[in-house]
């Protein structure tokens, strides 16, 4: 796409950043705790380390193809049948992505503010920002996101310190058996995964020599927020974590006032949202990204179309309580988690090997 001009690798690192972070501190905190108790924090520990592996092969694959993009490297090593179908199975990813953390925050958003409201007024206000953000082009949303980055970055620093005077219980591990951390490990892989979007801008990314320690220490701040929000959850609500379902909110929610300033518990939910528009918008240009190599000669309006009628009927018709909306990122996202943890790696490696053999 033409809109879709180089980015830097701060630019980069960032929405790695919020990619690691955004879609997994409001429920899936509630859901581990809830399941395996105090050994919920090991989840997140285990899958990140899937996470990094995955960011190490993108950094071989980028260093040797460094101007290339993942689309003619598929496309030149397998045929271009392989790459559309390659392509194809990842916007299905991202979209099933979507769907989930759609429906998480205007959950929330609707418990805690809007119950009166439905969720075409929810719509209404998410996806036309949505829509322009990933429209705009890859640069513009990556200078977006990295204007509001000490926000995002300050603010949730503020609720993880906050949340700490909340912890009124001790760290008592080894509770619950190893087999049942691995197994609901697997059962939420869907909330991980996020960096596959990497593969997809590969071509996208300007990274000058040095710069490739900005992605990775970026990639492991968040993932740090994210075990720490966890551990915090933990401590703070063992044995009532199903009755506090909004991890990020739930950790302030006992701040009621604070020397006549009101309650500062909403911090979180601004937090909240700013993530949501930007994760949203980030999966967006990354289905855009996919649909731009499968049908080069389609209008991309026609897709965001697409995209919009697809998110409003599934939002709708499909996901309207929040324990469907948990069934579908236990039951179903999992198996879509397969292209990003398993395929992509494959694949990645064996244009790697290849590329050996033929230099």
């Amino acid at each position: 796409m033409n809109r879709d001009r180089e980015i830097s690798a701060w630019q980069a690192g960032i929405m790695l950043f919020v990619l690691m972070f955004s879609n997994k501190i409001l429920v899936l905190p509630s859901l581990l705790s809830e399941q395996i108790k105090m050994e919920a924090f090991f989840v997140p520990i285990l899958m990140f380390v899937f996470e990094i592996l995955l960011f190490v092969i993108f950094f071989f694959l980028k260093r040797k193809y460094n101007n290339v993009s993942f689309f003619d490297l598929l496309k030149s090593k397998f045929g271009k049948n392989f790459s559309i179908v390659v392509y194809v199975l990842l916007a299905a990813y991202f979209v099933t992505k979507t769907l989930l953390i759609y429906n998480t925050t205007y959950m929330f958003l609707r418990n805690l503010i809007y119950r009166d409201s439905g969720n075409i007024l929810f719509l209404i206000c998410v996806l036309p920002v949505v829509n322009y953000l990933a429209f705009a082009g890859l640069r513009s949303l990556g200078r977006t996101i990295q204007i509001f980055f000490p926000i995002i970055f300050l603010t949730t620093l503020f609720c993880v310190i906050v949340g700490f005077f909340g912890i009124n219980s001790n760290l008592l591990l080894f509770q619950t058996p190893a087999k049942s951390v691995i197994f609901t490990s697997l059962k939420h892989v869907g909330c991980f995964g996020d960096t596959a979007f990497l593969f997809l801008i590969m071509d996208k990314i300007k990274i000058q020599k040095g710069q490739w320690k900005v992605l990775f220490i970026l990639q492991i701040i968040s993932m740090v927020f994210v075990v720490l929000i966890n551990l915090v959850f933990i401590l703070s609500y063992t044995y009532t974590s199903f009755l506090h379902p909004f991890a990020i909110f739930e950790l302030m929610s006992f701040v009621k006032e604070y020397e006549g300033l009101g309650r500062i518990d909403i911090i979180s939910v601004v937090l909240i949202i700013i993530l949501m528009y930007f994760l949203l918008s980030v999966y967006l240009k990354a289905i855009l990204c996919c649909t731009d190599k499968i049908c080069p000669k389609v209008n991309q309006n026609h897709f965001i179309v697409l995209y919009d009628v697809i998110i409003g009927i599934m939002a709708t018709a499909v996901f309207f309580t929040l324990g469907r909306v948990i069934k579908y990122g236990e039951f179903v996202l999992p198996y879509f988690s397969i292209i990003a943890f398993v395929l992509l790696p494959i694949v990645s490696l064996i244009l790697l090997k290849r590329g050996e053999k033929n230099g």
